[in-house]
């Protein structure tokens, strides 16, 4: 799928995803810094990623894990400083929530440090989950 507005574009095009940016702006979040290439690489196979850009320069990113049919996970919602305050994230959310593979289910995000506000506008609430990782 494509959404246009203005200059910019959004879409879940998986082969559209420049690694590179996704890989930096991962670096500089807090919940994946370390996070290896390969493991993004292999996200890409196996979630649904929706790249903003303007023109040819990607500017933001999300990806959503999902049965389509009961349950989505959003995870990795970021979009470059120089672009934040425009709107790209809500509307990279507004693509996400209108998706298929995400429209008919429950979605579901881990918490975050300092967004609380930014996802109450989608319905999302502020609450613990239950987590286990690898070899825990």
């Amino acid at each position: 799928m494509e959404w246009s507005r203005n200059e910019f574009v959004i879409n879940d095009d998986p082969a559209s995803v420049d690694v590179d940016f996704v890989e930096s702006m991962l670096r500089t979040s807090y919940w994946a810094p370390r996070r290896e290439r390969s493991v993004i690489e292999s996200t890409l196979h196996t979630s649904v990623p929706f790249s903003a850009f303007h023109g040819d320069r990607q500017v933001g990113f999300a990806r959503v894990v999902s049965d389509n049919l009961t349950f989505a996970w959003i995870a990795d919602v970021i979009v470059d400083p120089d672009y934040r305050g425009k709107g790209i994230g809500k509307w990279l959310m507004e693509c996400i929530m209108e998706h298929p593979a995400v429209a008919m289910t429950s979605q579901q995000l881990l918490r975050t440090d300092d967004a609380h506000e930014f996802y109450a506008q989608f319905g999302f609430n502020v609450s613990e989950c239950m987590a286990r990782k690898p070899g825990g």
